[in-house]
């Protein structure tokens, strides 16, 4: 076998097992838990929260994006996530309390409180324009 052929096979396969891994594979990324969300609010904590489903290719657009944002530094890089699996969590309190409509909702909180929502937008202008508001 080439190494052309090597290194493409490689490459399918990670990106074969990395579409399989749950959106924690965002930096930064902190799993929800009540407490955790809890803690946050309490705390003040600047983070996005964001409701994804590993089968969902809008969420992985979402992830692609805030990545990409991540990369061009501060704010974006050190911005904390919350990551909520609508999955497992889409008869939670926290989902009709915040009246979630649908997993690829991301919601900025700043201070305790909303301070803004993208449902399954995918434009870099979009959610940067969101994480902005907190920043």
């Amino acid at each position: 076998m080439n190494i052309t052929r090597r290194k493409f096979l490689a490459s399918t396969a990670i990106g074969m097992i990395a579409a399989t891994l749950p959106h924690a594979a965002f930096a930064n990324t902190v799993p929800y838990t009540n407490e955790t969300f809890d803690q946050f609010l309490a705390s003040g904590k600047t983070f996005l929260m964001g409701v994804h489903a590993r089968w969902c290719s809008t969420c992985d657009r979402q992830k692609r994006v805030i990545n990409a944002l991540r990369a061009q530094g501060e704010p974006y890089a050190s911005m904390t996530m919350l990551a909520v699996d609508w999955d497992e969590n889409r008869t939670s309190p926290l989902i009709g309390k915040y009246n979630v409509p649908r997993r690829s909702t991301l919601i900025m909180f700043k201070n305790g409180k909303e301070v803004g929502r993208v449902v399954a937008g995918t434009s870099t202008s979009d959610i940067q324009a969101l994480i902005d508001k907190a920043y």
